[in-house]
C-alpha cells in the first residue's frame, strides 16, 4: 500500500487528493501521470497564481492527462497544444506575454533513484518493478527529480481559432471549411471503411 500523506499539498490540494482524482480519471495511480502532477505543481508555482497559462506539452503519454486534469488547459477548449516529441516536459506560459517556464525530467537527478531511473528508460520490464514499489518511488523522489527555466514563446502560442463550415454534398454533415467543399472523409481520405447497417430482427 502506498503511503498517500495529506500533509503534501500538490496543485492546490493534498496529495492524496490528488493521487484519487488521478485513479478516477485514469482507472489506476498511472506512474506517469503522478510525475506529471509533480511537474504541473512545479510549473504553476513558478509562473504564479495570478497567470492565466495556456499549456505545451511535449509527449502524447500520460502528461496532457495531469494537464487536463490540474489546470484549466484542456484539448477541447484549445488552451493546450500537445507536441509528439516523446519527450517528458511541460510548458506553462502567460498567453498575453508569452512568458512563462518550462519543466522537464531531468535525467542526472533520476540517477539517484535507479529503480526509477531505470523505468523511465525502459531498461527493466514492469513485472520487475510493482506498482506500490514504483509509485512509492515517485512519491519520495517528487519534485527532486524535476528541472525548470523560464522561457519565452516563439511559436505554437497562438490559440487555434474556429473556421467556417461547410455542409458536405456527399455525406451531408457539416465539416471545417477550409477543408474545402467536400469532407475529408468523402475526398478518400476518412480513417474509416462504412458498412451496411444491420437491420434487427431481419
Amino acid at each position: 500500500m502506498v503511503h498517500e500523506p495529506d500533509n503534501i499539498m500538490t496543485c492546490g490540494k493534498p496529495l492524496g487528493t490528488c493521487l484519487r482524482i488521478i485513479e478516477n480519471f485514469h482507472g489506476w495511480k498511472a506512474p506517469g501521470l503522478v510525475l506529471g502532477l509533480f511537474m504541473v505543481d512545479l510549473a504553476q508555482e513558478l509562473i504564479g497564481p495570478q497567470v492565466e497559462a495556456d499549456a505545451i506539452v511535449e509527449t502524447c503519454h500520460c502528461l496532457p492527462d495531469a494537464i487536463q486534469l490540474f489546470t484549466p488547459c484542456t484539448v477541447g477548449n484549445g488552451w493546450m497544444k500537445i507536441l509528439d516529441w516523446d519527450k517528458f516536459a511541460l510548458s506553462l506560459y502567460d498567453r498575453r506575454t508569452k512568458h512563462g517556464c518550462r519543466v522537464w525530467v531531468d535525467l542526472e537527478k533520476m540517477r539517484p533513484y535507479p529503480k526509477l531511473y531505470k523505468w523511465y528508460m525502459r531498461l527493466i520490464p514492469k513485472k520487475e518493478l510493482p506498482l506500490d514499489v514504483l509509485l512509492g518511488i515517485i512519491l519520495e523522489a517528487g519534485r527532486h527529480v524535476l528541472s525548470s527555466q523560464a522561457i519565452t514563446m516563439t511559436q505554437f502560442h497562438d490559440r487555434v481559432k474556429k473556421t467556417g463550415i461547410n455542409v458536405c454534398p456527399v455525406c451531408n454533415e457539416a465539416f471545417k471549411a477550409t477543408q474545402g467543399s467536400i469532407c475529408r472523409a468523402c475526398q478518400g481520405n476518412g480513417y474509416y471503411e462504412g458498412h451496411r447497417a444491420k437491420v434487427v430482427g431481419n
